[in-house]
């Protein structure tokens, strides 16, 4: 066996090669699927203006809750209309389980289709008698600004009623809001 590979080797090594990347490629790919964080186990924010730090706010917020394994925020610039409504719709509200927008956004926002129900979590936005999301106390917002760059409007939290964290399977969502409200 030894000499047959050697005698191979110089002939037939980039057939080795290949065999052998794409056997660590394949190991890779499939342990990296296994150990990804499930739907249940991240958040994944959408923020309407601009991130500051960069994972500082996700590390954070990993650290708060021991069931999330990921989180991560997407953000667009409500000041560039078109491509932030693009964002904002696709983004925002299908692959994302908690919107921090500012309220000019929010009263834009048909709520019912797209944001659970909040209650009890703070100073409620309410919009045709429903509670769907919480405003970010001053004090909070105060706080949050080392991470986001907010504009001099009131800022609104809501969940998504789409994402498996806002109810669907877990709770997640909430807990989170509540983390960042209270």
């Amino acid at each position: 066996m030894k000499k047959r590979f050697r005698d191979s080797l110089p002939s037939e090594w980039l057939k080795y090669l290949v065999v052998t990347i794409l056997c660590v490629v394949l190991w890779m790919w499939f342990f990296g699927m296994y150990h990804s964080p499930k739907d249940t186990e991240k958040i994944e924010v959408f923020f309407a203006g601009h991130v500051k730090s960069g994972n500082a706010f996700e590390s954070l917020a990993e650290k708060q809750f021991d069931y999330l394994k990921s989180v991560s925020i997407a953000s667009a610039d409500p000041a560039r209309k078109n491509a932030f409504q693009q964002k904002y719709e696709t983004v925002g509200f299908t692959m994302s389980d908690v919107v921090i927008v500012p309220e000019s956004v929010a009263n834009a926002t048909q709520c019912e289709t797209a944001f659970a129900e909040l209650t009890d979590m703070g100073e409620a936005y309410i919009q045709n008698e429903i509670s769907y999301g919480v405003y970010i106390p001053e004090e909070k917002k105060t706080w949050l600004a080392q991470y986001f760059d907010f504009t001099e409007e009131r800022y609104v939290v809501f969940a998504v009623a789409s994402s498996v964290n806002s109810g669907g399977k877990t709770n997640h969502s909430f807990d989170f809001i509540e983390w960042i409200v209270r």
